[in-house]
């Protein structure tokens, strides 16, 4: 029994289920340029990703400790918040995700592997000293590159360059992970004011973050149906009809991943 809680344990400090849109995306990446990798590429670079937004979760889960805990909802997501695992095993297997990421990454080129770096440090500063995510404005920029447009990047430099629609694709799903950022951090903002954090949210204000929010993914949408045709980045100011008609803010919120969803999709869909 205290075998298989321990396994139970390390699985959810993975948070499999909440990295899987992330890991799409990378898996995404690499599907736009399967034509000009071989087969062994793609599945080690993919296999690279999905340990890297493990170890951005894993990591996380180990500084998270102080704000988990004091979250109900949170703190059954967070092994190490609820003491099933300790912080030293956490760091244990989060070291072993970033090492071993990084020897798969190493197999891809030069440029992909520096942006694999690029992802890892990020993610290890953002929730380790200094810890990104508890300063206004950086919490934000940071993780819209390390879980937005880098991952992107990662898997579309599989073929060594980017083409300006991966260019405009990145910049959007960027943008885009600055509003789930906001709406993150929103979610938190209870018991991150208990634990004394300055997030942008509690340092600006609920309203202007969810008015951020709204914009940035309304940017987003515009970038990424520009890579489709310029003139659609009018749809994508339709989006603001829910502030106006007073819809329910988590179904906006659905609205707008769905779209975002959609648009990416589309936009990738043209270079499959």
């Amino acid at each position: 029994m205290v075998a298989m809680a321990s396994i139970s344990a390390v699985v959810r400090n993975l948070r499999p289920l909440e990295g899987r849109a992330y890991i799409a995306l990378i898996g995404f990446a690499l599907l736009m340029n399967w034509r000009s990798a071989e087969v062994y590429e793609l599945v080690t670079a993919f296999l690279a990703g999905v340990l890297f937004v493990w170890y951005a979760f894993s990591i996380n889960n180990c500084f998270d400790v102080d704000t988990d805990s004091k979250n109900p909802v949170k703190v059954k997501k967070n092994p190490i918040a609820s003491g099933e695992l300790s912080f030293s095993e956490g760091l244990a297997i989060s070291a072993l995700l970033a090492v071993t990421g990084l020897g798969l990454a190493l197999t891809t080129n030069g440029t992909a592997f520096a942006v694999y770096v690029a992802m890892l440090i990020l993610a290890t500063l953002y929730s380790a000293p200094p810890r990104l995510k508890a300063r206004p404005v950086v919490d934000v920029l940071s993780h819209g590159l390390f879980f937005g447009g880098l991952p992107f990047i990662y898997g579309a430099l599989i073929d060594g360059n980017l083409s300006e629609a991966e260019i405009l694709m990145a910049t959007g799903i960027t943008l885009y992970s600055f509003a789930l950022e906001l709406r993150n951090h929103l979610s938190d903002y209870e018991s991150d004011l208990r634990a004394g954090l300055r997030t942008t949210p509690i340092v600006i204000g609920k309203g202007r973050s969810e008015l951020l929010v709204e914009v940035f993914s309304v940017l987003a949408l515009a970038v990424t149906l520009y890579t489709l045709k310029p003139h659609l980045i009018i749809a994508s100011s339709l989006m603001f009809a829910g502030r106006g008609l007073r819809v329910d803010q988590r179904t906006v919120y659905r609205m707008f991943d769905v779209a975002m969803v959609g648009a990416v999709l589309a936009a990738g869909g043209t270079a499959l």
